[in-house]
């Protein structure tokens, strides 16, 4: 495993994250807007001006969302019902991500239960979420179900079934169990609803890693 190059220090996480969230602000300010020409100008050059500050400072490491580097990934420790302490770059639940909603899930031993509003930025048909995020969404959903349970696995297969349109910011709630295990093989099974019901139904089949 490579060791921190010279100089190297843990990450800013409590910035890391203020940063993501203005981001997260500007992304979904970028997805709406009509703005006029020198609006676009003006914003075009702020933004060069971030990307080339940060730029210099990009780690060229194992790409994970379990940490930015994975040397020093140990050192997000969290507790074991919340998954973005231990998937803090994840692309659905990590705070540290910008392009994350981020969602906030929490395990209570049996279950995983979150709540999110999913913006355009997510959009596919007419106010509707785009059928790649909600299969994205389960996966992670039911993924981390599997590692509060101590069972981390490789997602094998997700059928996804929508029952109808997941709606564009409105309130969602989101739920995963553990169904059964067979051998290597992990079967999670969770919901997305509204409030007017369950808008898509997911199974995954997760393969547990061989521990030697």
């Amino acid at each position: 495993m490579d060791e921190p190059r010279p100089g190297a220090q843990v990450a800013d996480h409590e910035g890391t994250a203020t940063m993501a969230g203005a981001a997260r602000r500007l992304i979904a300010a970028i997805r709406l807007t009509d703005a006029p020409t020198s609006d676009l100008a003006e914003a075009t050059a702020l933004v060069t001006r971030a990307a080339a500050l940060l730029e210099p400072h990009m780690v060229d490491t194992t790409v994970m969302q379990g940490g930015l580097r994975p040397e020093l990934a140990t050192m997000l420790p969290g507790p074991a019902d919340d998954p973005s302490a231990f998937f803090p770059y994840s692309p659905v639940v990590g705070p540290l991500n910008p392009i994350a909603p981020p969602i906030a899930m929490s395990f209570d031993g049996e279950r995983m239960r979150g709540t999110t509003v999913l913006g355009a930025l997510y959009g596919g048909p007419p106010d509707s979420i785009h059928g790649g995020i909600i299969a994205l969404v389960f996966d992670e959903l039911l993924g981390s179900t599997n590692v509060c349970l101590g069972m981390g696995a490789f997602t094998g297969t997700l059928s996804v079934r929508y029952e109808r349109t997941t709606p564009v910011g409105r309130e969602l709630a989101l739920e995963a169990w553990l169904d059964r295990v067979e051998g290597r093989k992990v079967f999670t099974k969770g919901t997305i609803s509204d409030a007017g019901g369950v808008t898509a139904r997911a199974e995954g089949i997760f393969i547990r890693f061989p521990m030697d």
